[in-house]
């Protein structure tokens, strides 16, 4: 919508510059009320409050995304491109709050996104100053409808919060808290007439994705106590803040961090530094009082507080996206990947993105967000907050060359054109697999191709070899170094070849963009990309395959399993990958091929060799950090950098659809038709689980009993669903289903 559209005659007004977290306050009368509805937008993020009342629970709103047109040149590299831009509002049902007479609607103002200018190892990234528009409407009981706008008339002031930032955290002033100010009766005389500023250039929306919320409360427990500070443990890595109560008048400071050193003082190393310091201070606090921050979260384990005051709880927020599966099993490490999993995702998950991690960089990154798509939508309630993601990626999208951001919404940062680009394909697909909406499809097929003819126009020869100049053009990122050394851990540079990923996964993608056309009975749209497929699987061929060991690229870090996922290789090649991973028991892999390697696995036969390098317990492993106390999972196969990165917990998902068997078969969607069929592997005794779907909850459970197998496949109704091992199939019925396969070996 336009402005116009979507605020009729309201103005957009903002305190003086240098204020960044103001009060803002303004009054209206009316007559009977049979309902109210408000359309309001509070740039960066705002709380509303009428008559004294807080009108909603949401926290960080509106959501993040490409608020409007700015400078792209103040980047720390190049970027020319068009790209588009919208700016959510939110739209509230206020009718309890409105009184028949005079009443009052507040606001409070903070940064968030939008005028983040403190940090910018990525550029200058902030749009402008912070600002406010609203629009609310007044049914009486006639029928007749009274508009209040903002406008001129509002007064703002100074609030308690007198430094607010996404990533360094929040300064009060405890002496300015105001906590009535938009009470009936609250004297405002003195505060000071709103500047008007101009609209933002975008188009608006109302935020339809979820907020982030109050989610859960956990406690801290006392590691050990300083001098002048305590420092506490949460016991898992969270995202949110501390409830700091003092209890003595004074100033109180807050810091937070993942890690702590030897002598139990805060690390502050995988949160990115002093640099990046996550931190609060209530100057002036009373004792007794409750003290929070407003307009930011935190991502940690530790917190240490002066010692004039206490945690009274950790209080959890993330976006509200509630978990809708389950799984245990015998097995303690994918019980802890199951969990831990759950936890790095969520942690990452504000503001409508889903960030690479919730406290260095906080950005969408499109190759982490791609990769951990279907594992978020089919584990938890996501279908809106990805339904918003894509419309960041395709905004993210240059309008005349198809080239893909890599972070959604476009914030800098690196990554390369098919792990990072290819993510306006993969989402959609998935999210397409997952809820079977072909609109989605539709909506999202002319960004695949004008992504396609992007990766084309990087292509020599049928090789992608770069993407813009000067920019980034990562291949698979955080591998380990090929081989060990004696007593040591070697974390290096990825050596698999940066081409070789990016054209094999381009493969892939065009193969789904393929795909897609023909769902939408729309063959002729992608018919080109066959011939550009064909090209480049010679190319890939000619230059990175060995006839003579069947690998693609000398099989270094997982890469020949690119290769066997985008249909190319032979018998050899996947004897190679076997033989190779039965030698080493262990990842050597980076973010995709981690991903991609036991997939590769399970489709061809091989589960009993995907569930031991899940569950290895070498060096390069996921027990490696369980056992290290981790309670997100890492950026690197070492602690050595951020402790909450999802990225390698994409292959949770095969938890269900491997190990417990949920699938869907080759050419449905949406869950329209399930098959179960279970692989069975040595190491796994019993396992239990459930995801529920859009067309309802399916809980699969097996427990062992020698060579006998009892299963038990409980559907919601409606569920048309087949059970298939050993090459026998049965169709299930709605409800419980309890069946007993015999298996040999």
């Amino acid at each position: 919508m336009t402005q116009k559209e979507m605020f009729g005659d309201a103005k957009w007004v903002a305190p003086e510059e240098s204020c960044t977290g103001p009060y803002i306050r303004g009054s209206f009368s009316a007559g009977s009320v049979k309902k109210a509805e408000i359309t309001i937008c509070g740039l960066g993020f705002f709380e509303l409050y009428i008559n004294g009342q807080r009108v909603s629970g949401d926290l960080l709103v509106p959501a993040n995304s490409q608020y409007e047109r700015r400078n792209l040149n103040d980047f720390n590299y190049p970027i020319h491109d068009e790209l588009s831009y919208r700016t959510y509002c939110m739209r509230y049902d206020v009718t309890g709050c409105v009184l028949t007479g005079e009443n009052t609607l507040g606001v409070a103002l903070g940064c968030g996104w939008y005028n983040q200018n403190i940090y910018k190892s990525e550029g200058d990234i902030h749009y402008g100053r912070i600002k406010l528009c609203y629009k609310l409407e007044v049914e009486d009981e006639a029928g007749s409808i009274s508009t209040f706008v903002s406008d001129e008339s509002l007064k703002w002031t100074r609030s308690d919060v007198v430094f607010n930032n996404i990533y360094a955290g929040e300064i009060h002033d405890c002496s300015l808290e105001q906590k009535d100010f938009a009470e009936n009766g609250f004297d405002c005389s003195s505060w000071k007439p709103v500047e008007l500023l101009d609209p933002p250039e975008t188009e608006f929306y109302i935020q339809t994705c979820p907020p982030d919320r109050k989610i859960r409360t956990c406690a801290p427990v006392v590691v050990k106590k300083f001098a002048d500070v305590t420092v506490y443990d949460i016991g898992e890595a969270v995202s949110g803040w501390a409830v700091i109560v003092p209890n003595e008048d004074g100033d109180v400071k807050v810091r937070y961090a993942e890690q702590l050193f030897d002598d139990y003082t805060l690390s502050l190393n995988p949160t990115g530094g002093h640099y990046r310091a996550q931190k609060d201070e209530f100057r002036n606090a009373k004792k007794g009082e409750r003290y929070a921050p407003k307009f930011c979260w935190h991502a940690f384990r530790y917190i240490e507080v002066t010692n004039n005051a206490a945690p009274e709880y950790i209080q959890v927020v993330h976006s509200d996206c509630p978990v809708t599966s389950s799984f245990d099993s015998s097995n303690k490490l994918l019980n802890w990947l199951y969990k831990t999993y759950l936890r790095t995702q969520l942690d990452n998950m504000h503001c409508g993105v889903p960030s690479d991690c919730p406290h260095i960089e906080r950005l969408g990154y499109t190759g982490d967000g791609q990769l951990c798509a279907e594992a978020a939508m089919l584990m938890l309630d996501s279908k809106e907050f990805y339904r918003k993601w894509m419309e960041d990626i395709a905004d993210s999208q240059d309008i005349e060359s198809g080239h893909v951001q890599h972070t959604a919404p476009f914030c800098g940062g690196g990554g390369g054109p098919a792990g990072w680009g290819g993510a306006i394909v993969i989402v959609p697909y998935m999210f397409y697999r997952c809820f079977g909406e072909k609109e989605i499809l539709e909506r999202y097929l002319p960004n695949m191709l004008k992504y396609a003819d992007y990766m084309i126009s990087r292509s020599e020869n049928g090789l992608v070899w770069r993407e813009e100049d000067g920019g980034w053009c990562l291949g698979d990122w955080c591998a380990p170094f090929e081989y060990k050394f004696p007593n040591k851990k070697i974390v290096g540079k990825s050596i698999i070849p940066e081409t070789y990923v990016n054209t094999v996964m381009f493969i892939k993608q065009m193969q789904m963009i393929v795909e897609a056309a023909d769902i939408l009975g729309k063959p002729e749209a992608a018919a080109h990309l066959n011939g550009v497929i064909e090209k480049c699987k010679r190319a890939v061929t000619v230059a990175y395959y060995s006839p003579m060991y069947g690998s693609f690229a000398g099989n270094v870090q997982g890469a020949s399993c690119f290769a066997v996922d985008a249909g190319m290789g032979n018998e050899k090649t996947l004897k190679d990958i076997v033989a190779k991973y039965k030698g080493t028991g262990t990842f050597d892999t980076g973010i995709f091929a981690t991903d991609v390697l036991p997939r590769i696995l399970f489709e061809n036969g091989q589960a009993q060799l995907a569930f031991d390098l899940i569950t290895s317990k070498e060096d390069v492993s996921f027990h490696n950090m369980m056992v290290n106390g981790a309670t997100t999972l890492w950026e690197d196969w070492w602690p050595q950098r951020s402790l909450n990165h999802p990225m390698f917990g994409a292959l949770t998902r095969y938890l269900f659809i491997y190990l417990l068997g949920i699938r869907q078969p080759a050419g449905s969607a949406g869950f329209e038709k399930v098959l179960i069929s279970p692989c069975l592997v040595d190491g796994l005794d019993w396992a239990s689980g459930h995801i529920t779907t859009v067309k309802g909850k399916i809980e699969v459970s097996f427990v062992k009993h020698g060579s006998v197998v009892d299963f038990t496949v409980t559907l919601d109704s409606g569920i048309d669903a087949d059970f298939e091992l050993n090459g026998t199939k049965t169709h299930l019925k709605s409800g419980k289903n309890e069946l007993s396969v015999k298996i040999s070996g």
